[in-house]
């Protein structure tokens, strides 16, 4: 059971959650809640198929991203 009814349950098993905290505008905080509400998902979830759409993101399964680089290589 969710714990917001009428959201999503993902699969038992998931594992290997961080926290990931940030400061955003108010105005921009309740547009993420809002979408995540008509989705029926958590804004964890949310955030995380947000980032399978960019399209220069690395995929799921690749290694992380090294430290080293211009600011040009992830942004560009």
């Amino acid at each position: 059971m969710p714990s917001i009814r009428g959201r999503a349950v993902r699969p038992g098993g998931t594992g290997g959650n961080v926290p990931l905290q940030t400061r955003v505008p108010a105005e921009v905080k309740r547009r993420f809640d809002a979408a995540a509400d008509l989705r029926g998902i958590s804004l964890s979830r949310y955030l995380e198929e947000l980032i399978d759409l960019d399209p220069l993101a690395p995929p799921r399964d690749s290694r992380p991203l090294q430290q080293e680089g211009s600011i040009e290589q992830i942004s560009a």
